[in-house]
């Protein structure tokens, strides 16, 4: 009679124990579920500059609320990690910064190819822009920075020029000192009759201006208000001197340990949805702040007149040869451009 007693017993104690080790393999597993990666994001932007703050920062928004808790971001702005536009790659790369925001224009080394979007002409809008150069990207034609893996691409609005007096003309144009942001633009400035400054950084700028080291610069119309160079170029001359690429690079390293639905985020929401969102928002957002500007009273926009944009038609074609002779471009240059095409149409 006490037998059977006896066995419930065991095989109570044994179901309790059973239960207890399940409980106690569950807990590590829960546990390495809630831990989160906290990401260290670089930005030597102003800390409310429209592509950290439109752009970047919602990116990365979306690839948290898809990474099922997995991930998270501590945002550096200002240059709090380091402020020259053009070390920002190497501390992505010395593992200084997880990510950070990338101008390849102002970046030293094997990126004048990332330049194809400054060529005017090939896009109409920085969507199909940003559209292109991420394809031309996938398919070998631009190359990936050392120890680094590219979340996405997008080009700045269309740059025009903005100098400190009247310029209507050409003729009022030679020798001024305009900044210009890498070589192919040092020399698109310097084939149209100006003085071009490639070494001053975008944050010194305004100051370059205030001090007539500057008479204007090449730059998007956003741009020209973080950078506070509205204050002092407040005339502008509307003619397509191409886009600037910008790059989202992640360290190599840090991507690969990240848990797998942090990873799935960062490709859903990155490549080819980046440009698309990316060059929308500078689409959209542009017209608005040059029609501010006009509209204040203060700033003067105008055109070239027909005769000095032939001039400059065919003073870049030489310009634009020399660049896709230089390094063997023409084919990186004809995908770039029907890409952009296909995307716009």
């Amino acid at each position: 009679m006490n037998a059977p007693r006896l066995t419930r017993r065991r095989a109570g104690a044994s179901l309790v124990a059973a239960c207890a080790l399940g409980l106690a393999a569950a807990v590590p597993a829960i546990a390495v579920a809630q831990e989160k990666v906290t990401l260290r994001v670089a930005s030597f932007m102003p800390p409310q500059g429209f592509l950290p703050e439109v752009i970047v920062k919602p990116f990365l928004e979306r690839v948290v609320a898809d990474s099922q808790g997995t991930l998270e971001f501590k945002w550096y702005p200002g240059g709090t990690l380091g402020r020259a536009p053009a070390e920002q790659l190497k501390l992505v790369q010395d593992g200084v910064a997880d990510i950070a925001i990338v101008i390849p224009a102002y970046t030293p080394g094997a990126f004048e190819s990332y330049d194809v979007t400054q060529l005017p002409g090939l896009a109409s809008d920085s969507r199909s822009a940003s559209i292109a150069l991420w394809k031309a990207y996938e398919a070998g034609l631009l190359p990936t920075p050392d120890k680094v893996k590219v979340l996405g691409l997008v080009t700045t609005a269309s740059n025009v020029l903005h100098t400190r007096r009247p310029t209507p003309t050409l003729k009022e144009l030679a020798g001024q000192k305009i900044r210009a942001a890498g070589g192919l633009q040092v020399s698109m400035v310097d084939a149209i009759g100006g003085a071009a400054v490639g070494n001053i950084r975008g944050p010194e700028i305004a100051e370059a201006l205030s001090r007539n080291l500057l008479d204007g610069v090449l730059m998007d119309w956003i741009g020209i208000k973080e950078f506070r160079v509205d204050r002092l170029a407040q005339h502008h001359i509307d003619y397509d001197f191409g886009r600037l690429a910008t790059m989202v690079p992640i360290n190599a390293e840090t991507f690969e340990r990240l848990p797998e639905p942090a990873k799935a985020a960062f490709l859903k929401h990155g490549g080819l949805a980046y440009a698309e969102t990316g060059g929308k928002a500078f689409d959209d957002t542009v017209t608005k702040f040059r029609n501010d500007y006009v509209q204040s009273g203060t700033h003067k926009a105008g055109v070239f007149p027909a005769s000095d944009v032939k001039r400059i038609e065919e003073s870049f074609v030489k310009v634009v040869d020399k660049w896709k002779a230089e390094g063997g471009r023409a084919e990186l240059v004809e995908a770039f451009r029907k890409a952009a095409h296909a995307a716009k149409h």
